[in-house]
């Protein structure tokens, strides 16, 4: 007699076989799908230590690591105007284990170079934006200058002889110079820098004039008056300083400048490794510790994710060209 298809034994090896190319499956996965993380996680700033990426970053890096359950460990490491720590994080495997926080330098930098550098849309996987801010138009206090339209009447008197301060060429706060210049319809002199860290020191010690930066680590500095605030770039005042105006404000219409900060990992890395990293940084944006200790200093938590960071990248990536093409003479 010929045993049915549909008896007990078959249906048990059936379901066997089912068990078994499912746990294949499993097997044939990226090894770093597979108990992600199981060590401790580098997290790399391409700025020298003590600027607001490094302080931000470190921020997020405590917080992710309680949510990853792994220790994340950040890594300075400057040079080459962020290429040299962009760079190490794309050589490095696409695990998960390594990964930038970047801004908008990352987008630039790519853009400064005629060799071919890096993609940051091909090369890289979004993990997700961070935070996004204003910036702040930073001036010593020996130039008696308390308002951008004072900035401007200066300049206009002195051209060429007021100078600027940034973590480095095509940086974002390069950027925002030479785009308040070109709007203001004022000369200035670009002084680029290994960081913000550095080049604060010296806006500081009156070595340099004015710099666009983040507030975030030097709101302290305003205070106390070894700095003097005298507007914010983005289109609406800044919640953490709502008495200062403006640049769209103070005369110059339309003027306005963000900086954003992310997370990102080698192109590859698997997608559980992108989506477990992604809910670690979600997570970590809604640590009371984070957003109110930003929004002291200006900055807005703001997390995405990876496909809407994908988009800014591209979005960015052609401002910047223009932009770019409008400074070429200083970047000579």
């Amino acid at each position: 007699m010929t045993r049915s298809s549909s008896s007990p034994a078959r249906r048990r090896l059936t379901a066997l076989a089912l068990v078994l190319a499912a746990a294949g499956s499993w097997a044939a996965a990226p090894a770093g799908a597979q108990g992600f993380p199981s060590h401790p996680l580098r997290l790399v700033v391409a700025y020298a230590p003590g600027g607001a990426t490094d302080i931000v970053g470190r921020m997020f890096a405590q917080e992710m690591s309680e949510s990853l359950g792994q220790t994340v460990v950040l890594e300075n490491r400057a040079g080459g105007g962020t290429l040299v720590g962009t760079e190490s994080v794309r050589r490095s495997p696409a695990d998960g284990y390594t990964l930038l926080f970047g801004t908008n330098a990352f987008v630039i930098t790519p853009l400064l170079h005629d060799a071919k550098t890096y993609d940051p849309v091909a090369d890289f996987q979004p993990i997700g934006q961070a935070t996004v801010q204003s910036l702040g138009i930073l001036v010593t206090p020996g130039l008696k200058i308390r308002t951008v339209k004072d900035f401007i009447a200066y300049a206009k008197a002195n051209p060429g002889k007021v100078n600027f301060a940034s973590s480095g060429n095509g940086s974002a706060q390069h950027l925002a110079g030479e785009a308040f210049a070109k709007a203001a319809g004022v000369k200035m002199v670009h002084v680029p820098y290994k960081g913000t860290g550095p080049a604060m020191a010296d806006l500081l010690s009156g070595r340099v004039d004015v710099m666009f930066s983040s507030l975030v680590g030097n709101m302290e500095h305003v205070a106390d008056g070894r700095l003097v605030l005298i507007a914010t770039t983005g289109i609406k005042r800044s919640p953490a300083t709502p008495d200062v105006p403006t640049v769209d404000e103070s005369g110059v219409k339309g003027f306005q400048a963000e900086t954003w900060q992310a997370v990102l990992a080698p192109a590859g890395t698997p997608a559980p490794v992108v989506d477990r990293l992604n809910a670690a940084l979600a997570k970590a944006g809604k640590s009371p510790k984070i957003v109110e200790t930003l929004a002291a200093q200006g900055m807005e938590v703001k997390t995405t994710t990876p496909a809407e960071l994908r988009d800014l990248l591209v979005r960015d990536t052609t401002q910047y060209k223009s932009l770019l093409q409008q400074a070429k003479n200083t970047l000579q």
